[in-house]
């Protein structure tokens, strides 16, 4: 058994985080028990699988997003640190996220290719987006590697970003191992996206020049500002396009955008894999995850 510890900051979304990391491990049979030790602490949870897989199951764990640390339950010969099940155990510690590392790949330490209006091309450190209806802030590390963990059983492949931002999520992406596109609308992020990955488009999330069944996940955040109107749901009817069957999207919105996602993939006969409420600093957001039959 693995013991999974919460990031602080995402605490009440213990939900995300446990479909997170199976999502992460699916070949590897993982499950997740209701319960198990340090339960009465918080700020945990546990996933199972068969030992032949520890090793391969380590090696991804740098990768996940909501949680911060995971340890191994043995048994212990001496002192018991826990008991559970009535015997006495310890904890292996398998893996400690970087802080330092988190922090210094958040968008506002990043650099970032930037052309302002028609002018010069010129590096930015801690560019973070504008602030207009159609622009997004720079989504936190932890949010975009939960997006890209979610998609993980369908790949690693060509994934999709259609609101690219400043490349949170296509920088997870291709830390795990995806070939990434990205799309924005705005041509002054070109040049930085340009450089992440090997594909880029300047274009509309819901009128994409990319062939129907080409891509094999998609992971987004798109504008939460209420003027933006239905364009979420209306851009999750393009990745029905794109995305081949099996493939699988994920998407952070803001609250009040959730139904109309909900609705949207309901029509389009996508299965639900994650709806989950996060509190981000405040801000009220629903990660949402599917898969395409």
């Amino acid at each position: 058994m693995l013991v999974f510890h919460l990031r602080a900051a995402r605490g009440r979304a213990r939900v995300a985080a446990v479909a997170e990391a199976l999502a992460l491990l699916h070949d590897l049979a993982p499950s997740a028990p209701a319960g198990g030790p340090l339960s009465e602490r918080g700020g945990v949870f546990w996933v199972e699988l068969p030992e032949r897989h520890l090793a391969a199951a380590t090696a991804r764990l740098p990768r996940l997003g909501y949680t911060t640390a995971v340890d191994r339950l043995v048994p212990a010969t001496g002192a018991a640190e826990v008991r559970w099940r009535r015997r006495p155990w310890r904890l292996a510690r398998l893996w400690t996220e970087d802080a330092a590392g988190h922090r210094e790949a958040a968008p506002d330490r990043r650099e970032f290719l930037f052309e302002a209006g028609g002018g010069p091309v010129r590096p930015v450190r801690g560019y973070r987006g504008g602030g207009g209806p159609l622009t997004r802030r720079g989504l936190p590390v932890c949010d975009a590697r939960l997006l890209v963990n979610l998609v993980a059983p369908a790949g690693p492949g060509r994934l999709l970003d259609p609101f690219a931002g400043v490349g949170g999520v296509a920088l997870a992406a291709r830390a795990a191992g995806w070939t990434t596109v990205t799309a924005d609308l705005d041509p002054g992020l070109r040049h930085g996206l340009g450089r992440i990955g090997p594909a880029h488009l300047v274009a509309d999330a819901r009128a994409l020049p990319l062939r129907s069944g080409s891509l094999d996940a998609a992971a987004t955040e798109p504008p939460y500002d209420r003027e933006v109107g239905p364009l979420a749901a209306q851009a999750l009817e393009e990745l029905h396009r794109l995305v081949r069957p099996g493939g699988a999207a994920a998407v952070l919105c803001a609250a009040w955008q959730a139904a109309g996602l909900r609705a949207t993939a309901a029509g389009l006969g996508w299965e639900a894999t994650l709806d989950c409420p996060v509190d981000r600093k405040g801000l009220e957001v629903v990660a949402l995850a599917w898969r395409r039959p």
